[in-house]
């Protein structure tokens, strides 16, 4: 993984500021998920099927089928924990429907948009 600092980390056009959200970094090799309020939580790295997995079982309300991430409710919350149980990212139903309004208007579908970065 490349480091996260050198990567160019972007939010759903939805959140409040760009603060408090899911955050992105596609890159052409892989798509990075950290949570922006608490970078230091944890990145989860994603193959693009593996991302686009993701968000489609996201935008669907399913549990993720895309073998890097299992997603959950936990009271208000929801949780993307990582396959190998290393990183677990907790976003609030703000963050959450931020990205999921996002995903929704296919700001997240980099393949298919020609927004992939290099950072």
């Amino acid at each position: 993984m490349p480091p996260t600092d050198r990567l160019v980390w972007r939010t759903s056009s939805y959140s409040s500021n760009g603060e408090n959200c899911v955050e992105l970094a596609p890159t052409g090799a892989a798509v990075y998920l950290r949570h922006s309020k608490h970078p230091d939580a944890g990145t989860i790295a994603f193959t693009h099927p593996a991302w686009a997995a993701f968000v489609r079982d996201a935008r669907n309300g399913r549990q993720s089928t895309n073998g890097v991430t299992a997603i959950a409710r936990h009271g208000a919350d929801t949780v993307v924990t990582s396959s190998a149980g290393d990183v677990e990212l907790r976003f609030d139903d703000e963050e959450w429907s931020a990205f999921l309004s996002g995903a929704e208007d296919g700001e997240f579908d980099f393949a298919d948009t020609g927004l992939v970065t290099t950072g």
